[in-house]
This record gives structure tokens, C-alpha cells and sequence, in this order.
């Protein structure tokens, strides 16, 4: 079995889904540039899309390249530090297109008319720029945590193969070849990436529990299910590397694993009730 396809396949599904939504509004900016007559201005676009990219990929080689020159106990607190920040990001990302997910095709069709419509080659750059460069940098940090888990080769296949298959589907999209029923993709990849969010934090607090610091309550194993399934080899280590799974959880680890899944399960299953329909109704007001 191979065990770096675990986490090929996370880089692949997290970098498919930035991907796309990058590749989407990249796709409807040219598309209103053809259907208002000013193609020219594409290659500005593209000028955007190369510069962002190009910052991507530098801020990935030094988030790489740091977390390999710092000491032993530097390089931990840095991996901690790093795998926090993605799963906030991540975290923040799922919430924000379960809520707003009907929305993102207008949201993206109104920055793109805009753009467009002034014919300004700054402004249709700097909209690529921004869209490309902020689904850029978030995959750079999830990469970065995973790839501490996991390793980095691994991690940067899938990201490769996802950012590959993201721009075929965005140019099948874009000449119509090809329908995707866009909330469907990003509700089933939205469950995905909050169960692997879920394991990502359990990593991390993991790593605080084996460095002593915690008491002893919150550091030993709640169970020990390795004589059962181990999560160094075999299955368990597709498991661990996809969910988080470990044959001997700390008690800190369990508590933190399901109560994120909890409240995420909560926050994305539960019923859209603006704030101040919610206060009408509290107040009496109808």
C-alpha cells in the first residue's frame, strides 16, 4: 500500500478547490472581455495571474526552506504555529462558502463586469492578481501543514495533480464543454476538508501533548488501540494521514478533535437565521 497517497490526496482535493475557484473567476473575466468586444486586454489578466503565482510559489519555497533551518524545538513551535494558522484559514474558508456559496458566481460576475467595464488593464490585473494570489496562499499554508505530517513530496504531487485538474475543468467550463453544479462540489468537499481540519488540529495538539509541558492528565493515552489497528502502518496509516487517526490519543487530543467537529458540524448543518431576523423573532416583532 502506498501510504503517500493519503496525503497526495488531501494536497489534491485542497489545491482542486482553491483551484477551481481561482480558475472560475479568471474564466469569467475573459468571458467578458470576449462577450464586450476588448479580447485584447486578456493578456492583462494573465499578467496577474502570472505575478500572483509567482508570489505564491516564492512564499512557499521560503515557508519551506525556514521550516528546514530552524533548531529541533524552533522547527516545533514553527509546525504548531503553521498548522493552527491553516486549519483557521481552512476553518474560516469552509464556514464562509457554506454561507455564501450561492452567492459566489453573482459575487464573482459583479467584480468581473466592474473590471471590465472601466477597461482598465490595472484593474482587470489586480483582480486576477488578488483572487489567484489569495487561493494561493491559503493552499500554501495547508500544504505546509500537511506537509509536516506527511511529508513534503507527497503533499506537493497532490497539489500539483489538483491545480492541474482545476484548470482543465475551469477550461472545459469555459468553452461549455462541461456543466459542475457548483454547490454540490463545494458542500461535498466543504465535509471533506472539516473532517481533515479536524485531524490537522489533532496533529498539532499532538505535538504540544508529546512535549511534556501539559499535565499528566491531559497527556496520557485515553485508549490504545494498536494491537488492533496501528496508525504508523497499513490502514491506520491511511487513516492517520487522512483524519487524524491515532492508536493512542492523549485525552487533550480527543477533547479538541471532536469538539471541533462538533461545533463545525453544528455551524454547517444548522439553519440559516440572519442575526436580526433572529432578534425580531426574540423581540416579538415578527
Amino acid at each position: 500500500m502506498n501510504l503517500s497517497a493519503p496525503a497526495a490526496l488531501q494536497g489534491r482535493l485542497f489545491s482542486l478547490r482553491e483551484g477551481l475557484e481561482a480558475v472560475l473567476v479568471i474564466a469569467i473575466i475573459l468571458s467578458f472581455l470576449k462577450r464586450t468586444g476588448m479580447e485584447e486586454l486578456g493578456r492583462f489578466v494573465w499578467y496577474g495571474v502570472f505575478a500572483a503565482s509567482l508570489l505564491c510559489i516564492t512564499a512557499g519555497s521560503l515557508l519551506f526552506s525556514l521550516a528546514g533551518s530552524l533548531s529541533d524545538e524552533a522547527g516545533e513551535v514553527f509546525e504548531i504555529t503553521v498548522t493552527f494558522m491553516a486549519a483557521g484559514m481552512l476553518t474560516f474558508m469552509i464556514v464562509w462558502m457554506k454561507r455564501h456559496g450561492q452567492e459566489v458566481k453573482s459575487g464573482m460576475e459583479l467584480k468581473a463586469r466592474r473590471a471590465s467595464r472601466s477597461a482598465s488593464p490595472v484593474a482587470i490585473s489586480l483582480l486576477a492578481f488578488a483572487t489567484v494570489g489569495r487561493e494561493g496562499l491559503e493552499t500554501v499554508l495547508f500544504l505546509q501543514a500537511n506537509a509536516s505530517a506527511s511529508g513534503p513530496g507527497s503533499t506537493i504531487t497532490g497539489a500539483i495533480a489538483g491545480f492541474s485538474t482545476a484548470a482543465i475543468t475551469g477550461v472545459a467550463l469555459y468553452k461549455g464543454v462541461y456543466h459542475l453544479n457548483l454547490k454540490k462540489f463545494f458542500d461535498i468537499t466543504g465535509i471533506l476538508l472539516m473532517i481533515f481540519a479536524a485531524g490537522i488540529i489533532g496533529n498539532a495538539v499532538h505535538e504540544i501533548v508529546s512535549s511534556g509541558i501539559l499535565p499528566a492528565v491531559l497527556s496520557e493515552p485515553v485508549w490504545n488501540t494498536g494491537a488492533l489497528l496501528s496508525h504508523r502502518d497499513g490502514f491506520g496509516a491511511v487513516l492517520h494521514s487522512l483524519f487524524g487517526y491515532r492508536a493512542d490519543p492523549a485525552l487533550l487530543q480527543v477533547i479538541s478533535y471532536w469538539l471541533y467537529l462538533g461545533i463545525m458540524t453544528w455551524v454547517y448543518f444548522r439553519p440559516r437565521l440572519g442575526w436580526s431576523r433572529l432578534g425580531r423573532g426574540l423581540l416579538g416583532r415578527g
